[in-house]
């Protein structure tokens, strides 16, 4: 008879997002940083990942106001197989986009 192994205990499903911005040479840009992943006790494992960067002077007056800071969204495993749906076909709309959470971890950068 063939073991069947066990699903982890806990499985954590994230989205998270990262603004930065940072000065080169005299030119301002902006960084923008995602990730969707599974977390579970013993590991975590990266589904999708994205950076871009941006110069300040090309970037939407709203992204030029967003704080730079860090966001760690936890999701339902129904919500984070849309964002990684999403992330296939629109990319960019993980930056701004704020999906429905079971909670949230904020940090201010700079």
């Amino acid at each position: 008879m063939q073991k069947q192994t066990e699903p982890p205990k806990h499985t954590g499903y994230y989205l998270s997002r990262v603004k930065d911005t940072h000065t080169e040479d005299g030119k301002t840009y902006i960084t923008l940083f995602a990730r969707l992943s599974i977390k579970t006790p013993q590991h975590t494992k990266s589904i999708w990942v994205e950076i871009e960067e941006v110069a300040w002077d090309q970037a939407s007056r709203h992204l030029q106001k967003l704080p730079n800071a860090a966001y760690d969204y936890q999701l339902s495993e129904a919500v984070f197989r849309e964002m990684e749906r999403v992330s296939k076909a629109q990319l960019e709309t993980l930056y701004y986009f704020t999906p429905l959470y079971q909670s949230v971890t904020f940090r201010k950068l700079g």
